[in-house]
């Protein structure tokens, strides 16, 4: 167990802590984060869940859809529920309660995920994390551009049609189409050759290292705040997530191992695509930087306990 706790932890705050003394140090500018958060969502990601899901056999590819229903009800309901009490409740804009509905709902898959997903599940863990962040590539991210896109239109389009809209321009995304390509040859049964594989793996094996060091250092950057609102929506997206995911495990259909990943993913900590969003569309993002030190800083702990309770029956490489 012990080992388990630090092959799988300690290498994720060890690099996110690197890149935060660096922006704290001035050593990298934590201000603009632009140029290293494209390389990291246009280019190592996208290679990496390409290699990834080109590689699976279809029958794998298969049972990976009850994981996908399990997060996205997950995330969409938590989404929902922050947005309203957001908007109605703390009365920010519709744009800027999704954003900080986004920051709770969709957990730093890209970042923390996928060295945690392979060191507790193995390969398997690694198809387990790429149908994580694409549902969030697919769903969770056009949802919240709707709303942002929705506050800079003057054209009097409506927020449904803004929608539609949002989720076409994703889908012609890096982040989008990578792993739907990668599935479409794997269900085709091409086999690609393992130089053109090991091309994409070379840029991929990079993913997770940029993306935690880009996580500290946009997190060095942020004032915190520590007001009771932040706490409870920091909690919310680490234990009551969690929680929530546990019963949508009973109710969908999936191997025992499935829905401890399903888990183990819901209690990540909160990720940085709200933040970025907002400092792309010139929204309030002091709330998303917040939640997500405030998230970050839980997840040892909380982190700690949903791992604990799901490694007695995962495998770690």
């Amino acid at each position: 167990m012990i080992h388990i706790l630090l092959i799988s932890l300690v290498p994720i705050f060890a690099v996110m802590a690197a890149g935060y003394i660096a922006g704290r140090r001035g050593k990298i500018d934590n201000k603009n984060v632009g140029s290293l958060n494209m390389l990291t969502m246009e280019f190592a990601l996208p290679a990496a869940l390409f290699g990834t899901t080109a590689r699976a056999s279809r029958s794998v590819l298969a049972e990976q859809w009850p994981l996908l229903f399990a997060l996205l009800i997950g995330m969409l309901a938590v989404f929902a529920f922050v947005w309203i009490i957001s908007r109605y409740i703390s009365k920010f804009s519709a744009a800027v309660s999704a954003v900080i509905a986004l920051s709770v709902s969709l957990p730093n898959y890209a970042a923390a995920g996928i060295p945690l997903a392979s060191a507790v599940f193995g390969v398997t863990g690694k198809l387990y994390i790429t149908t994580a962040i694409v549902s969030g590539a697919i769903v969770m991210s056009p949802l919240t551009l709707a709303f942002l896109e929705a506050q800079k239109a003057n054209d009097g389009e409506s927020g449904l049609s803004l929608l539609f809209l949002s989720i076409g321009r994703s889908i012609l995304k890096p982040l989008v189409v990578a792993p739907f390509l990668g599935v479409a040859i794997a269900l085709l049964g091409i086999g690609l050759p393992d130089y053109i594989l090991r091309s994409f793996d070379l840029l991929g094996n990079a993913t997770a290292g940029i993306a935690l060091f880009v996580t500290g250092l946009i997190l060095s950057a942020q004032k915190v705040s520590l007001s009771p609102r932040i706490l409870f929506l920091g909690l919310l997206c680490n234990v009551v997530q969690p929680l929530l995911a546990y019963p949508l495990t009973l109710i969908i259909p999936m191997p025992a191992e499935m829905a401890h990943a399903v888990i183990l993913l819901m209690a990540l900590p909160a990720g940085f695509f709200g933040l970025l969003f907002a400092l792309r569309y010139q929204a309030d993002s002091r709330d998303a930087g917040s939640i997500m030190v405030v998230s970050t800083v839980m997840s040892l702990a909380t982190l700690t306990v949903a791992l604990a309770l799901v490694a007695g029956t995962a495998t770690v490489s």
